[in-house]
């Protein structure tokens, strides 16, 4: 049972890093990750990137301090911040079109299963 708790920590953890570098690109080269229409759809992209730092931070160290616990809780609000992301794109058509909103849809999926499967492999069954 202590290395599926193990196998939960590193994937959390990884997650969390990954949350961090994926911030980060999107507040310091949104450029990178699509092409800003304008300086509103700049702006939007850098506050989720901001979002993403401070959640993917607070992860990290609590993984780093060896927090169980603590990185659980906050990969679960990580996992809550993507689902509604994911929730968004899929009401977002009418907004942005279908390609625009199949991109927002996608966009959240790897860090829900990524979240989903290190939230749940660390779960003891009865």
């Amino acid at each position: 049972m202590r290395e599926r708790a193990q196998g939960s920590t590193l994937i959390l953890g990884l997650v969390a890093a990954a949350r961090v570098a994926v911030g980060a690109v999107m507040i310091l080269a949104p450029s990178r990750i699509f092409s800003p229409g304008s300086g509103t759809e700049t702006l939007l992209m850098r506050t989720i990137g901001i979002r993403d730092v401070v959640l993917g931070s607070g992860a990290c160290a609590a993984w780093a301090r060896g927090e169980e616990g603590e990185l659980q809780r906050w990969a679960t609000v990580g996992l809550a911040s993507d689902g509604a992301d994911f929730v968004t794109g899929l009401r977002s058509k009418p907004l942005v079109g279908s390609k625009s909103a199949l991109i927002a849809t996608l966009s959240p999926v790897p860090f829900v299963a990524a979240g989903l499967l290190g939230l749940t492999r660390g779960v003891r069954k009865p």
